[in-house]
């Protein structure tokens, strides 16, 4: 009977967990650009503390300068899931050297209508890499870099923690093509190009797909014992 009840437990948080993972989540994201880093001259900078944040000296080149631009909307998904917070749009403009910062943060606003929750703000670090244009135009092409070690921020509700962290850039759109990548896209000088920037909410611990293989293990294993112990000897 132990047994029975050790694998009726398993088999309810089987259930729990995969339950959990299907949650929806829904709202509206906004987002501005803080903390450009370093931020004293002769870094130039425009637009701290908006969506649409411009970086160097372009005096001289003909051409505006550095900028991004964060432009949100509604969003949809489940647990664990990424999904769509918002496009990030890069313009490469020809700048003087040493008058960039080597990151920039997004503070990016979720407000959620699903599950019930007050807005959450998180800051994500993005790396700012200018070349210095001596080779092939694909060569000169400057990037921005979703670091692989993801910013989060965890939160607590109704006894249950929840976070929200980036994943990757997807679905990149222009002049921007080249050796870009899920953490990073290129865009060559002079060019244009947005990726969307995706995310997802978690709430923790919720297993990952190598504890259900652990789990559905053990339940097989408990299976075999209790059927072997029923056996007639």
């Amino acid at each position: 009977m132990r047994i029975d009840r050790a694998l009726a437990a398993l088999a309810l948080g089987l259930v729990m967990a995969q339950a959990a993972l299907a949650q929806p989540v829904s709202g509206s994201t906004s987002g501005v650009w803080v903390d450009p880093n370093p931020s004293a001259a002769p870094i130039v900078t425009a637009g701290v503390g908006t969506s649409i944040f411009a970086w160097g000296d372009s005096t001289g080149f003909g051409t505006p300068p550095n900028s991004l631009t964060f432009v949100g909307g509604p969003f949809n998904g489940v647990l664990e899931t990424p999904f769509k917070v918002g496009t990030i749009t890069y313009f490469n403009g020809t700048t003087a050297l040493g008058s960039t910062p080597d990151s920039i943060n997004l503070a990016l606003t979720l407000n959620f209508g699903v599950p019930a929750l007050p807005p959450v703000v998180s800051s994500y670090l993005f790396t700012l890499n200018s070349t210095p244009n001596t080779g092939t135009d694909d060569e000169n092409a400057d990037f921005v870099n979703l670091p692989s070690a993801f910013s989060s921020t965890d939160f607590l509700i109704g006894g249950t923690t929840y976070r929200v962290k980036l994943t990757d850039f997807e679905n990149i759109v222009g002049d921007g093509f080249l050796t870009s990548n899920a953490l990073q896209f290129h865009v060559r000088e002079g060019g244009t190009a947005s990726a969307d920037l995706f995310a997802s909410v978690t709430t923790q611990p919720i297993p990952e797909p190598e504890t259900y293989a652990l789990m559905l293990a053990g339940l097989a294993a408990v299976g075999a014992i209790a059927r072997r112990r029923r056996q007639p000897r």
